[in-house]
């Protein structure tokens, strides 16, 4: 394939991809405000996993509910009723999976803590010093002379 043809797969599967890695982002994102704010592990497990699994079951409601296209012939939406079927029990086992997740929040403190760690410190650039603080007495001689 050359470089000016479209690849449509290609391109889900780069959105898929950013979807993922924004994902994961956030949830660590997630997990670390809620350990700020006080909330265990255990339950912050139990909020994330719950929406992930809401995520899920909303993509199996929208597939659940199509059909197939208008005067479409019988065999035609056979097929596509077969299909939304498998695709649905499969959405619904994701869904199970994700509602079950735990020991996340755990071990996405144990990454941060380990990121942190093993980041190579970058030293930050000295302040310039500052200038003197003018005397006072000197100011108001030099606004004296200059007169109203």
């Amino acid at each position: 394939m050359t470089s000016t043809q479209h690849d449509p797969y290609g391109e889900e599967l780069a959105r898929i991809g950013r979807h993922q890695g924004e994902a994961v982002t956030a949830r660590l994102r997630l997990f670390e405000l809620l350990t700020a704010a006080g909330v265990p592990a255990a339950e912050a497990d139990l909020l994330v996993s719950r929406l992930e699994a809401g995520a899920v079951a909303r993509a199996h409601t929208w597939v659940s509910e199509s059909s197939a296209p208008h005067g479409s012939e019988q065999p035609f939406e056979d097929g596509w009723s077969d299909g939304v079927r498998a695709v649905s029990s499969y959405l619904l086992r994701i869904a199970d999976d994700a509602a079950a997740q735990r020991g996340r929040a755990a071990s996405s403190a144990e990454l941060r803590a380990h990121l942190r760690k093993s980041a190579p410190r970058v030293p930050q650039p000295a302040a310039p010093p500052a200038a003197p603080a003018p005397d006072p007495g000197e100011v108001l001689r030099r606004n004296a002379a200059r007169g109203p």
